[in-house]
């Protein structure tokens, strides 16, 4: 992975778009001469555009939200964005939806838009649906990508996204046409 804004680290991961795409680009020469090691971000670009050849891209992607909850040392439960565990906001508090010593996790899972900042980060999902073209390749993004790099789950396109989604496709893509 690209170093990510995220947590502890502060520190700014812009990079001109060009250069994140030729990395991407010569990594995946370099995979592609010797692919002895799986590399998750170049087979998955590469699935992708098959999908997007056959047709099927559209089933790639879960269709609604899909909670990958974090159960932390007190039983406090974050649905999504596991990063966020330990962190507090004056307005989302701890992130927590819950806890699993009081309330079991099929319910907490039942209802994960009754908390705010999952409800806000849907919010953003759907503003990246709506208007940007590489949805189908990355679902929107990560909550906590959102946060520490806006402040906020609403907002759309991050570093992340751009380092290590559409560079990454556009990258691919760039040593697929060759030189």
């Amino acid at each position: 992975n690209i170093e990510e804004r995220e947590g502890v680290n502060g520190r700014d991961n812009s990079h001109e778009p060009a250069d994140v795409r030729a990395f991407w680009a010569e990594l995946t020469a370099a995979w592609r001469s010797a692919p002895d090691i799986h590399l998750r971000e170049i087979e998955w670009s590469l699935r992708y555009v098959a999908a997007v050849l056959d047709g099927t891209d559209g089933e790639l992607l879960p269709s609604q939200l899909d909670p990958i909850p974090t159960v932390g040392y007190d039983g406090s439960v974050l649905l999504l964005s596991p990063e966020l565990a330990g962190f507090t906001h004056p307005v989302y508090g701890d992130f927590s939806s819950g806890n699993v010593l009081t309330t079991p996790l099929a319910e907490l899972l039942r209802e994960p838009l009754a908390t705010l900042w999952v409800s806000e980060f849907v919010t953003g999902v759907e503003a990246c649906r709506s208007r940007c073209a590489y949805f189908g390749f990355c679902g929107g993004g990560h909550a906590a990508n959102r946060f520490f790099e806006h402040g906020r789950f609403d907002g759309t396109e991050t570093e992340h996204c751009r380092n290590s989604k559409i560079n990454l496709l556009e990258g691919v893509l760039d040593h697929a046409r060759g030189p």
